[in-house]
């Protein structure tokens, strides 16, 4: 009986030992593979076993186009005239400027990259009688119209608007308008027409150079017929 209490303790010892050792070997395998880890550059497993091993060494994409068209110095110069009303003006020749068949408001845009030629209107004859929304400015001052032309669109509010005359005799009013951020991004420009109460000029700055654009406002004529 004795030889069997003997023998039990000396199997449950053996048990004890090699279970400690078993701890002993699993912890010091736990430490070693953290330390290994740990010298290694980190990595993610994505899905199909796939490993990204950091960002691309790939060239970065180019940077985006300018706010604005850039014009050679001293750039030829080509005449754009109406095809429903009598006015022209004169534009770097650089300048991609089209029209859109068919449009009553004679609307000028620029061509440029990728962009949507119909959201870079320069320039447009603004019908006042058929609009409606605007009909009440056609017995009012035009400066009122320049004034208020904003609330017809995604702007927050008005901040300036200065008469002026250009080169060719025209009455025009120069307006800034508040962007969400209450920013002046770029100007708008209204001119007057000779003996025709019902129509106003509109000229946008957005793609151009202010310089540029000065000048081409400073060029717009209207032929009176």
């Amino acid at each position: 009986m004795e030889e069997e209490t003997t023998m039990s303790l000396r199997q449950l010892s053996a048990t004890g030992i090699i279970a400690i050792a078993i701890v002993v070997l699993l912890t010091a395998a736990t430490i070693l593979s953290f330390w290994y880890a740990k010298g290694r550059p980190g990595s993610i497993v994505i899905p199909a076993g796939n490993t990204y091993l950091g960002p691309s060494t790939t060239s970065a994409p180019p940077p985006p186009q300018t706010d604005q068209i850039q014009v050679p110095p001293n750039d030829a110069v080509a005449i754009q005239t109406g095809k429903v009303f009598p006015f022209s003006f004169s534009y770097p020749k650089t300048l991609s400027l089209g029209v859109f068949p068919g449009d009553p408001f004679d609307s000028v845009t620029i061509f440029w990259g990728n962009t949507n030629p119909q959201e870079n209107l320069l320039f447009r004859v603004e019908s006042l009688k058929d609009i409606p929304a605007v009909r009440a400015y056609l017995n009012k001052p035009k400066i009122e119209y320049a004034r208020d032309w904003w609330k017809q669109y995604n702007w927050k509010g008005v901040d300036s608007v200065v008469q002026f005359t250009n080169a060719k005799g025209l009455i025009g009013y120069r307006a800034k308008y508040k962007d969400a951020s209450g920013n002046t991004p770029f100007d708008h420009v209204f001119f007057e027409v000779p003996d025709r109460p019902e129509l106003v000029i509109w000229m946008s700055g957005k793609l151009l150079d202010q310089a540029i654009f000065d000048k081409i406002v400073d060029s717009v004529l209207w032929n009176n017929e």
